[in-house]
């Protein structure tokens, strides 16, 4: 949308993309989405944060028993 005008690349009319920008006015209204992907985001970081915890400790006791 190069004039910011609801049209397409060649001034074609409203839908002429996948309908994926920030001017699509079916997004409009739905913030239970925002706030999902937002929660599904910390969530992810929480479990990638306590399975690097659990390799790290693991990592520390098979170096403190000679294991490698």
């Amino acid at each position: 949308m190069p004039g910011f005008d609801q049209t397409g690349p060649m001034g074609q009319g409203p839908m002429t993309g996948r309908r994926m920008g920030r001017r699509n006015l079916s997004n409009k209204g739905k913030p239970n989405d925002e706030i999902k992907q937002a929660l599904a985001g910390l969530i992810a970081v929480a479990i990638i944060g306590a399975a690097e915890k659990v390799w790290n400790w693991i990592k520390v006791k098979r170096l403190k028993s000679g294991l490698k």
